[in-house]
């Protein structure tokens, strides 16, 4: 039977007793083990071994800078486990003109053009990967 001071006005066991009268302590913030935090994607920190040859490919045999070699390798990857993510293609496209802008000296106007131009293009890159069937590159 339950102490008098745990039950309701109405005479009832309150919800909150536990018949073992056993309670865990949580401490603030994730607790030990979950995986809440973990990232995927373009915001991932690492690559799998699959998109780490991809990468190396890509800037050993097609001469592309490394930099925009992993915006490449992510984007792609990000863009298979959700089309049409447009924070994605954002950051992507952020990226890209950043990049182009320091090693190039873009003035500001050709900055805003050239992420428009970007955005624009990975947004159809995107609608057409959500149309093929799953697993399909692009």
């Amino acid at each position: 039977m339950c102490c008098p001071d745990e039950l309701s006005p109405a005479g009832k066991v309150s919800q909150n007793v536990t018949t073992n009268q056993t309670r865990i302590i949580r401490k603030r913030g994730g607790q030990k083990g979950n995986r809440n935090a973990c990232k995927h994607g373009f915001y991932s920190a690492t690559l799998s071994p699959a998109e780490t040859s991809q990468l190396w490919n890509i800037t050993n045999l097609e001469g592309v800078d490394p930099e925009i070699a992993l915006i490449r390798v992510k984007l792609q990857s990000s863009l298979q486990y959700d089309p049409g993510n447009r924070r994605v293609i954002r950051e992507a496209s952020r990226l890209l003109v950043k990049w182009y802008s320091a090693n190039y000296g873009l003035d500001p106007t050709d900055r805003s053009y050239l992420k428009t131009v970007v955005e624009n293009l990975l947004e159809i890159v995107s609608l057409r990967q959500s149309a093929r069937p799953h697993g399909s590159q692009i």
